[in-house]
Protein backbone atom coordinates (compact mmCIF):
# COMPACT_ATOMS: atom_id res chain seq x y z
CA UNK A 1 0.00 0.00 0.00
CA UNK A 2 1.31 3.32 -1.05
CA UNK A 3 0.37 6.78 1.03
CA UNK A 4 -0.62 10.06 -0.10
CA UNK A 5 -1.07 12.78 1.92
CA UNK A 6 -3.24 16.09 1.38
CA UNK A 7 -3.61 19.42 2.60
CA UNK A 8 -5.35 22.89 1.94
CA UNK A 9 -3.00 25.27 0.92
CA UNK A 10 -5.26 28.71 0.93
CA UNK A 11 -4.46 32.24 1.56
CA UNK A 12 -7.51 32.56 2.33
CA UNK A 13 -9.74 32.00 5.76
CA UNK A 14 -12.35 29.41 5.54
CA UNK A 15 -10.21 26.50 5.17
CA UNK A 16 -12.93 24.29 7.11
CA UNK A 17 -15.59 24.69 4.01
CA UNK A 18 -13.06 21.60 2.37
CA UNK A 19 -13.58 18.69 2.82
CA UNK A 20 -11.26 15.66 2.87
CA UNK A 21 -11.62 13.29 -0.45
CA UNK A 22 -13.02 10.25 0.06
CA UNK A 23 -12.76 6.98 -1.68
CA UNK A 24 -15.42 6.62 -4.76
CA UNK A 25 -16.82 3.25 -3.39
CA UNK A 26 -17.46 4.96 -0.28
CA UNK A 27 -20.72 6.38 -2.21
CA UNK A 28 -21.66 3.11 -3.74
CA UNK A 29 -25.62 1.94 -2.48
CA UNK A 30 -25.77 -1.22 -0.55
CA UNK A 31 -25.38 -3.91 -3.13
CA UNK A 32 -28.61 -5.87 -3.99
CA UNK A 33 -27.27 -9.29 -4.47
CA UNK A 34 -24.08 -11.04 -4.04
CA UNK A 35 -23.79 -10.72 -7.74
CA UNK A 36 -24.37 -6.92 -7.79
CA UNK A 37 -22.31 -4.57 -9.99
CA UNK A 38 -20.60 -3.75 -6.54
CA UNK A 39 -19.41 -7.38 -6.27
CA UNK A 40 -17.47 -7.35 -9.60
CA UNK A 41 -13.92 -7.57 -9.19
CA UNK A 42 -13.26 -5.36 -12.52
CA UNK A 43 -15.27 -2.60 -10.88
CA UNK A 44 -13.82 -2.74 -7.80
CA UNK A 45 -10.24 -2.67 -9.34
CA UNK A 46 -11.46 -0.21 -11.58
CA UNK A 47 -12.21 2.24 -8.60
CA UNK A 48 -9.91 1.74 -6.41
CA UNK A 49 -7.66 4.61 -6.13
CA UNK A 50 -10.35 7.23 -7.53
CA UNK A 51 -11.13 9.52 -4.74
CA UNK A 52 -13.88 12.21 -4.84
CA UNK A 53 -13.46 15.51 -3.89
CA UNK A 54 -16.61 17.59 -3.20
CA UNK A 55 -18.11 21.47 -3.86
CA UNK A 56 -17.13 23.73 -1.09
CA UNK A 57 -19.82 26.29 -1.68
CA UNK A 58 -23.04 26.60 -3.32
CA UNK A 59 -22.59 28.47 -7.08
CA UNK A 60 -24.36 29.70 -9.77
CA UNK A 61 -22.16 31.42 -13.36
CA UNK A 62 -23.62 32.60 -16.19
CA UNK A 63 -21.88 33.82 -19.47
CA UNK A 64 -22.83 35.89 -22.01
CA UNK A 65 -21.18 37.21 -25.55
CA UNK A 66 -21.45 40.85 -25.96
CA UNK A 67 -20.72 41.87 -29.45
CA UNK A 68 -16.79 40.26 -29.25
CA UNK A 69 -16.38 39.97 -25.88
CA UNK A 70 -17.15 37.09 -23.46
CA UNK A 71 -18.48 38.40 -19.60
CA UNK A 72 -19.53 35.54 -16.67
CA UNK A 73 -21.95 36.91 -13.84
CA UNK A 74 -22.40 35.25 -10.17
CA UNK A 75 -26.48 34.83 -10.05
CA UNK A 76 -27.17 35.60 -6.47
CA UNK A 77 -30.02 33.13 -6.38
CA UNK A 78 -27.90 30.00 -6.33
CA UNK A 79 -24.54 31.14 -4.83
CA UNK A 80 -23.85 31.02 -1.05
CA UNK A 81 -20.31 33.08 -1.34
CA UNK A 82 -20.37 36.95 -0.48
CA UNK A 83 -19.99 39.12 -3.32
CA UNK A 84 -16.84 41.44 -1.78
CA UNK A 85 -14.93 37.93 -2.20
CA UNK A 86 -16.11 36.08 -5.13
CA UNK A 87 -13.32 37.90 -7.31
CA UNK A 88 -10.97 35.90 -5.09
CA UNK A 89 -12.64 33.02 -5.95
CA UNK A 90 -13.45 32.61 -9.38
CA UNK A 91 -11.23 33.86 -12.38
CA UNK A 92 -12.31 34.28 -16.28
CA UNK A 93 -9.13 33.30 -18.33
CA UNK A 94 -7.95 35.51 -20.78
CA UNK A 95 -8.91 34.50 -24.16
CA UNK A 96 -5.68 33.96 -25.73
CA UNK A 97 -5.41 31.21 -23.33
CA UNK A 98 -8.38 29.32 -23.68
CA UNK A 99 -8.51 26.09 -26.11
CA UNK A 100 -11.25 27.48 -28.24
CA UNK A 101 -11.80 31.48 -29.47
CA UNK A 102 -16.19 30.37 -28.43
CA UNK A 103 -15.45 28.33 -25.15
CA UNK A 104 -14.54 30.27 -22.74
CA UNK A 105 -12.16 29.25 -19.56
CA UNK A 106 -13.32 29.52 -16.46
CA UNK A 107 -10.98 29.01 -12.81
CA UNK A 108 -12.02 28.49 -9.51
CA UNK A 109 -9.67 28.05 -6.33
CA UNK A 110 -8.90 24.88 -5.57
CA UNK A 111 -6.56 24.64 -2.82
CA UNK A 112 -5.75 21.24 -2.40
CA UNK A 113 -2.23 19.60 -2.24
CA UNK A 114 -1.11 16.09 -2.48
CA UNK A 115 2.43 15.09 -1.84
CA UNK A 116 4.14 11.61 -0.99
CA UNK A 117 7.06 9.96 -1.07
CA UNK A 118 6.62 7.39 -3.83
CA UNK A 119 6.45 7.38 -7.68
CA UNK A 120 2.78 7.81 -8.22
CA UNK A 121 1.06 10.23 -10.92
CA UNK A 122 -2.08 12.44 -9.41
CA UNK A 123 -5.00 12.72 -13.00
CA UNK A 124 -7.55 15.32 -11.42
CA UNK A 125 -10.23 14.03 -13.81
CA UNK A 126 -14.75 15.13 -14.27
CA UNK A 127 -16.78 13.02 -11.77
CA UNK A 128 -17.80 11.01 -14.38
CA UNK A 129 -19.75 8.40 -12.56
CA UNK A 130 -22.09 10.53 -10.99
CA UNK A 131 -24.88 11.53 -12.84
CA UNK A 132 -24.76 15.37 -11.54
CA UNK A 133 -22.17 16.13 -13.92
CA UNK A 134 -23.78 15.29 -16.86
CA UNK A 135 -25.70 18.58 -16.57
CA UNK A 136 -22.95 20.75 -16.32
CA UNK A 137 -22.64 23.43 -19.46
CA UNK A 138 -19.47 22.09 -20.60
CA UNK A 139 -16.06 20.40 -19.50
CA UNK A 140 -13.46 19.74 -16.80
CA UNK A 141 -10.24 20.93 -18.04
CA UNK A 142 -8.57 17.60 -17.13
CA UNK A 143 -4.97 16.55 -16.23
CA UNK A 144 -2.13 14.66 -15.09
CA UNK A 145 1.63 15.00 -13.51
CA UNK A 146 3.74 13.29 -10.87
CA UNK A 147 3.05 14.46 -7.40
CA UNK A 148 6.45 13.12 -5.94
CA UNK A 149 8.40 15.66 -7.60
CA UNK A 150 5.66 18.20 -8.33
CA UNK A 151 3.51 18.42 -5.20
CA UNK A 152 1.83 21.84 -6.80
CA UNK A 153 -1.16 23.23 -5.64
CA UNK A 154 -4.62 22.03 -8.05
CA UNK A 155 -6.64 24.25 -9.55
CA UNK A 156 -10.47 23.42 -10.86
CA UNK A 157 -10.82 24.88 -14.57
CA UNK A 158 -13.89 24.81 -16.95
CA UNK A 159 -14.13 24.93 -20.44
CA UNK A 160 -18.07 26.75 -21.23
CA UNK A 161 -19.60 24.78 -24.21
CA UNK A 162 -23.14 25.78 -23.91
CA UNK A 163 -23.38 29.23 -23.03
CA UNK A 164 -27.38 29.35 -23.05
CA UNK A 165 -27.03 27.40 -19.90
CA UNK A 166 -25.79 28.45 -16.29
CA UNK A 167 -22.71 26.81 -14.40
CA UNK A 168 -24.75 25.09 -11.34
CA UNK A 169 -22.51 23.93 -8.50
CA UNK A 170 -23.98 22.59 -5.00
CA UNK A 171 -22.27 22.29 -1.75
CA UNK A 172 -21.61 18.40 -1.27
CA UNK A 173 -21.89 17.37 -4.62
CA UNK A 174 -18.97 15.89 -6.75
CA UNK A 175 -16.38 18.50 -7.84
CA UNK A 176 -14.37 16.07 -9.22
CA UNK A 177 -12.10 13.02 -8.77
CA UNK A 178 -8.89 12.61 -8.46
CA UNK A 179 -6.80 9.00 -9.60
CA UNK A 180 -3.78 8.01 -8.28
CA UNK A 181 -1.21 5.67 -10.71
CA UNK A 182 1.14 3.64 -8.96
CA UNK A 183 3.67 1.24 -11.38
CA UNK A 184 1.58 -1.30 -10.20
CA UNK A 185 -2.19 -1.66 -11.23
CA UNK A 186 -2.73 -4.19 -8.23
CA UNK A 187 -1.10 -1.24 -5.58
CA UNK A 188 -3.47 0.64 -3.45
CA UNK A 189 -3.84 4.00 -1.98
CA UNK A 190 -3.79 5.07 1.19
CA UNK A 191 -5.05 8.91 1.67
CA UNK A 192 -3.34 10.49 4.89
CA UNK A 193 -3.73 13.79 6.53
CA UNK A 194 -0.19 15.39 5.68
CA UNK A 195 1.79 18.42 7.08
CA UNK A 196 2.30 21.53 5.44
CA UNK A 197 5.40 22.38 7.77
CA UNK A 198 8.62 24.31 6.67
CA UNK A 199 9.73 21.12 4.79
CA UNK A 200 7.52 21.50 2.07
CA UNK A 201 7.05 24.91 2.07
CA UNK A 202 10.73 25.52 1.26
CA UNK A 203 10.68 23.40 -1.10
CA UNK A 204 7.33 23.54 -3.02
CA UNK A 205 8.71 28.24 -3.44
CA UNK A 206 10.41 26.39 -6.21
CA UNK A 207 7.67 25.64 -8.18
CA UNK A 208 5.71 28.61 -7.34
CA UNK A 209 4.65 30.61 -10.14
CA UNK A 210 7.51 29.30 -12.78
CA UNK A 211 4.75 29.28 -15.38
CA UNK A 212 5.67 32.99 -15.60
CA UNK A 213 9.24 32.27 -16.65
CA UNK A 214 8.75 29.58 -18.69
CA UNK A 215 6.23 28.05 -21.34
CA UNK A 216 6.74 24.47 -19.92
CA UNK A 217 6.98 23.96 -16.17
CA UNK A 218 7.49 19.88 -16.73
CA UNK A 219 10.56 20.50 -18.04
CA UNK A 220 11.73 21.49 -14.38
CA UNK A 221 10.66 18.09 -13.09
CA UNK A 222 14.79 17.17 -13.93
CA UNK A 223 15.48 20.00 -11.05
CA UNK A 224 12.86 19.58 -8.80
CA UNK A 225 13.78 15.62 -8.66
CA UNK A 226 17.24 16.93 -7.79
CA UNK A 227 16.40 19.43 -4.99
CA UNK A 228 13.75 17.26 -3.46
CA UNK A 229 14.12 16.53 0.27
CA UNK A 230 14.34 12.59 1.05
CA UNK A 231 11.01 13.23 2.95
CA UNK A 232 8.10 15.12 2.13
CA UNK A 233 5.09 13.40 3.08
CA UNK A 234 4.79 13.90 7.27
CA UNK A 235 1.53 12.79 8.42
CA UNK A 236 -0.09 15.16 10.84
CA UNK A 237 -0.57 13.97 14.02
CA UNK A 238 -4.51 14.16 15.42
Amino acid sequence: MKKVGWFIDNNLPGDFIYNKPQPIKSFRDKPLSKRAVQSCPAVNNFERNYFQVSVPYDLRLRIEKQDEKFNLFNIPDGTRIDEDILHLHITLMQPEDWRDKNRPIVQIKCPYVFITDDDIILSQLPPFLDFKSKKWPGLLVAGKFPIIDWPRTLSWAFEWHDLESDLILKRGDPWFYVYFECDKSSEEIQLVDAENNEVVKNFRKGMAEVVKYVSNSFSLFKVSNERRPKQLLFERSK
